[in-house]
């Protein structure tokens, strides 16, 4: 009951995270070298963020909910396809810099940064598929079917962001909002965080 206690300021931050997602069948690769399923990870799995991002941890999750049916825009290049929910952020590569765009604002030929290098996006569609997952790593990042996606989507703060003008620094500043719960992860450390986020689950279901 002390752990539970000690994780309860995760309710008022965890509850309001946002709901932008991938599909359950997503997969990712771990730290060991496997690769895993997207409704198959857990608190403290080690994943790839892409390159530059190296390997993070996953520290809470936005959304996890293996039965739930939803649309997906289906992002495809030369040889990777991936599916993310329309609000959800993904790195483009737009001349030299790097700007941060919803997936329902993505074109055809806006180039992505996916495990071997940027890739073109050659279709766009929308499907329906089983599962809604949004894991939260540290870096801010995860690769999701070998393309960089950001694990940030729309929130409390897009209608201001967009009347700026602005909507490309969503991500990193919701990455900075939730930066308490990033520390209390690292003070806590893998272990008991992920007990106390367990039981906390139990009571409130944070992850649906």
């Amino acid at each position: 009951m002390a752990s539970l206690l000690f994780f309860l300021p995760l309710i008022s931050l965890v509850e309001f995270i946002p709901y932008g997602c991938f599909p359950g069948d997503a997969l990712v690769h771990l730290y060991d070298g496997g690769s895993r399923a997207m409704k198959d990870l857990k608190i403290g799995d080690k994943v790839a963020g892409g390159p530059g991002s190296g390997y993070s941890e996953i520290y809470a999750f936005g959304h996890k909910e293996l039965d739930a049916a939803h649309k997906f825009l289906q992002v495809k290049t030369d040889e990777i396809v991936l599916e993310l929910t329309a609000g959800h952020f993904i790195p483009v590569q737009v001349e030299e810099k790097v700007v941060y765009k919803r997936a329902a604002d993505l074109k055809v030929d806006d180039r992505l940064f996916t495990r071997f290098g940027v890739s073109q996006v050659t279709e766009l569609s929308e499907v329906e598929k089983l599962g809604l997952y949004n894991p939260l790593t540290l870096s801010g990042h995860i690769l999701v079917n070998d393309i960089v996606a950001s694990v940030h989507s729309e929130w409390f703060l897009d209608s201001l962001f967009d009347a700026l003008g602005v909507s490309q620094y969503l991500p990193s500043s919701y990455q900075l909002l939730l930066s308490p719960i990033r520390a209390l992860y690292k003070l806590a450390g893998r272990e008991l965080y992920s007990t106390g986020y367990a039981m906390l689950n139990s009571f409130v279901n944070v992850d649906e």
